[in-house]
């Protein structure tokens, strides 16, 4: 069941003391729609924890707060109300840090996955929204809550991030007003494009050139993927956060409809990134295997070894995509 924007506003508003999380492996979206949120929280002298299981990845340090997000060893005191942002379910928060804080808390659910599963209290999940940031817009309103510069910078990466710049076909007229209004709130945009689009590390272009390496093309030239094992991002001695975006480039390639990537984690599970062409639907394919996200953009995780996860993903693909 979801609830009105305007009952999650009225929860929010009688809690003092609040902790805001978001999905392991942060991104744009989720760092910046909790960031969003706490500063604005904070501005309403609300007292507020922002938690995440993994560390804010280093691209997005140059947004306000953002060394204000703890790990969960850190919290030191219950809150009145536990706010998942960009979360299908509880776990995708992480290793069950949060079950001392679900159990006698009212939990608020708030996120734009289609495959959202309604797990809180109190829901609002909006899967016609690009983003869960754009939604943080409309509960800052419905609050009447401020909107700092600062705060319009996270909520406005956290759009740019999960639209691909307003490019993916999840952009909308509400997007584009949403993003004009936190335009007017006197963002700096060459300062966030500097920041999200021309200060890629080192490290990060190893990981590309080693992608594209990798890359292979079904027969029929309908599929394209690559794969990232343990030990070649051992051997160039990079982080998770430096894979960011590598799954976008076999989908780029003329004619392909579905691109994976497959990258293999340090407790030899593989992650599996999809996506596909506008008419076919990769959350399908990522939800016969636990996972699940969009039409156009999910992503699963399975046990290893490396390869047999690729076959075992690939053959599902196939059939889903009639054959080919």
């Amino acid at each position: 069941m979801n609830n009105s924007l305007k009952e999650i506003a009225d929860r929010i508003k009688k809690s003092d003391s609040i902790l805001l999380t978001a999905h392991i492996l942060p991104d744009g979206d989720s760092i910046g729609s909790v960031l969003g949120l706490g500063l604005a929280l904070k501005s309403l002298s609300k007292k507020v924890l922002m938690v995440m299981e993994d560390p804010v990845p280093h691209l997005y340090h140059f947004l306000a707060g953002s060394s204000k997000i703890i790990l969960p060893d850190s919290i030191k005191e219950i809150p009145e109300l536990v706010i998942f942002l960009d979360c299908t379910d509880y776990s995708r928060a992480g290793s069950k840090w949060y079950d001392n804080f679900i159990t006698d808390n009212v939990v608020i659910n708030i996120d734009h996955h289609i495959s959202n599963q309604h797990f809180a209290s109190l829901n609002y999940v909006d899967d016609s929204a690009a983003a869960t940031a754009q939604i943080i817009c409309r509960l800052l309103k419905e609050m009447n809550a401020p909107c700092s510069q600062e705060i319009a910078t996270a909520l406005y990466t956290g759009i740019v991030m999960d639209t691909g710049s307003f490019k993916y076909q999840n952009t909308t007229p509400d997007t584009l007003r949403e993003a004009a209004w936190l335009l007017e709130q006197g963002i700096d945009l060459s300062f966030i494009r500097e920041k999200l689009y021309e200060n890629k590390s080192l490290e990060s272009l190893r990981v590309l050139a080693l992608a594209l390496s990798n890359l292979q093309v079904s027969s029929d030239k309908k599929i394209a993927w690559t794969s990232l094992s343990k030990q070649a991002l051992e051997e160039l001695q990079v982080k998770p956060e430096h894979c960011d975006g590598v799954v976008n480039y076999p989908i780029s390639i003329m004619g392909v409809e579905v691109g994976l990537l497959f990258r293999e984690m340090d407790n030899g599970a593989v992650k599996v990134g999809l996506r596909c062409r506008t008419g076919r639907d990769v959350n399908k394919i990522a939800g016969f295997f636990g996972g699940g996200g969009h039409k156009l953009a999910a992503g699963c995780q399975l046990d290893g070894p490396l390869e047999k996860v690729i076959n075992q993903v690939l053959e599902a693909t196939r059939q889903t995509l009639g054959g080919s």
